[in-house]
């Protein structure tokens, strides 16, 4: 079992090498001036995926400290990446949310990521496509019970 794993991280590295310089270079040709750093990426996906933190609860997620991370989300608001709203139970905190700029930029990187995997998917077989196509979407369905089951430990939490 062991050897299997160690064949499925070889692999998925190869898969990564082989994706990764198409996928960055095609990011940076679409994203422009708007390149993001890996901290801003990181944070808008933890704004896209649940409740709206507090710039500390944000800071504490991301392992940044607070002045680190007030300037992070400085720099997403001036993009119209996301935005502050005040906290309804306690008036000095601030909220913070993904815009639905920031969800498009989201979009929009996923869509070259998925522009690139097509891309390799072409060195398959029909059947190779097929096969792949189908793991992807079980691999889809694990990220939605991953991403539900994570939501209802945020419920709980909050």
């Amino acid at each position: 079992m062991e050897k299997q794993h160690d064949q499925l991280a070889e692999d998925i590295g190869l898969f990564r090498r082989a994706l990764i310089p198409d996928f960055l270079l095609g990011l940076l040709r679409r994203m422009g001036d708007e390149e993001p750093n890996l901290l801003q990426m990181a944070s808008l996906y933890a704004l896209d995926a649940g409740p709206h933190p507090t710039v500390r609860d944000l800071a504490e997620q991301v392992g940044r400290s607070m002045s680190v991370t007030s300037r992070l989300i400085d720099q997403m608001v001036r993009r119209g990446w996301v935005e502050r709203a005040e906290d309804p139970a306690d008036r000095r905190a601030k909220r913070l949310r993904i815009t639905p700029a920031g969800r498009d930029y989201l979009r929009a990187f996923e869509r070259v990521r998925a522009q690139a995997q097509r891309q390799l998917m072409t060195y398959l077989t029909d059947d190779e496509q097929r096969q792949v196509s189908e793991a992807m979407a079980l691999l889809g369905k694990a990220s939605r019970r991953h991403l539900d089951e994570r939501a209802q430990g945020a419920d709980h939490v909050a």
